[in-house]
């Protein structure tokens, strides 16, 4: 949690505008899928931790995630009812306060009454708005994550969507802005990739012989049947080999091969277990990637092998927690510069 903002048990965003895509996550539920419940949390984890990290909620790669709203395609609105320090990551949605255009990627202050429209995106699918302090949320197994179909997480643990009318309670700020933000050329902009690497599963071997070929020359497209628990892929459909699997443990990224032969890769809302051969599966990143992608975009796949996959991921790590450090430096600096100009005022700030 930020160490500057300030606990408010009953103000903070009103909702005036939203839709089953909103919703509160964080990094997801782990170790209850014995239970029946999936990991949930963000789609785009690496966009929901740099939202975190502008608003100064500190967080590094492998740790837990403040909560965020992660909000799907866009046309969404809030109304602020008290001081409050936001930040606005991921798909390139149009981001309006008081219907004046700003800027994403950077803190943005919003006083009493002042009117955050976010509208439908241009590129990308998911977008993410982090508030200073996190918004507060019962945690179920260590997370507050969102799964619908479980009934599990959001601002009441229930598993609900976060509609218009919702007073979200966050912390109110109560100093400038610090105007942090992240250069444009830093921004993740993974929904302009549509190469996505494929890891190959144990079970590809016992399908048709020509299904990696297949694979990797194939255009396939996004469909709209594609949401959270998985992104369902139109094409020429591939060769199916009929045979009987028994159900079992299914992870994200998971690549499906059901029996009208277009794939379904697993994400975040995934079923624990499944019966549909899997062709294989996909990493962490490329799981990001192609949760960004819209409906109506296409997407190619190429096999990409485990040391490979485990190099490109590590690499793709080390680059986040660069971000994530530049950004907590970035929040010293304005800290320190607080204390040469306003003494005072900076101890109470680091005392709290």
């Amino acid at each position: 949690m930020s160490v500057l903002a300030h606990p408010s048990a009953q103000l903070g965003l009103w909702v005036l505008q939203s839709h089953s895509g909103v919703q509160l996550q964080d990094a997801g539920r782990f170790g209850a899928a014995g239970a029946g419940l999936t990991q949930g949390g963000a789609v785009d984890l690496t966009a929901a931790r740099l939202a975190n990290a502008l608003v100064g909620n500190h967080n590094h790669v492998g740790s837990t995630c403040p909560a965020v709203i992660e909000i799907t395609l866009g046309a969404v609105a809030f109304r602020a009812e008290q001081p409050v320090l936001v930040a606005l990551t991921g798909a390139a949605m149009p981001l309006l306060i008081n219907s004046q255009p700003v800027q994403r990627y950077r803190t943005l202050l919003l006083q009493p009454g002042d009117l955050l429209e976010i509208g439908y995106s241009r590129a990308g699918a998911r977008a993410y708005l982090a508030v200073a302090g996190g918004f507060p949320a019962p945690a179920i197994c260590g997370s507050v994550a969102t799964v619908r179909r479980e009934k599990v997480g959001g601002p009441d643990g229930q598993g609900k969507a976060i509609s218009a009318g919702t007073l979200l309670s966050c912390a109110a700020w109560q100093r400038p802005d610090p105007q942090i933000s992240l250069p444009y050329h830093q921004h993740y902009r993974h929904h302009s990739i549509r190469a996505i690497p494929l890891i190959a599963g144990a079970q590809l071997e016992d399908l048709d012989p020509q299904l990696p070929q297949l694979l990797t020359q194939r255009l396939f497209r996004v469909t709209a049947r594609s949401d959270r628990m998985g992104m369902q892929l139109g094409g020429e459909p591939l060769p199916v080999v009929a045979q009987q699997l028994f159900s079992e443990g299914i992870c994200l990224g998971a690549m499906q091969l059901p029996p009208n032969g277009l794939p379904i890769v697993m994400l975040n809302d995934h079923q624990t277990i499944g019966g549909y051969p899997k062709t294989g599966a996909l990493t962490r990143g490329a799981c990001e990637c192609l949760g960004q992608l819209m409906t109506g975009n296409f997407v190619r796949f190429y096999w990409l092998d485990v040391a490979d996959a485990v190099l490109q991921e590590r690499q793709r790590l080390h680059l986040l927690q660069q971000q994530l450090d530049a950004l907590a430096a970035d929040w010293q600096q304005w800290l320190s510069q607080r204390v040469q100009s306003q003494p005072d005022q900076a101890r109470g700030d680091a005392d709290e």
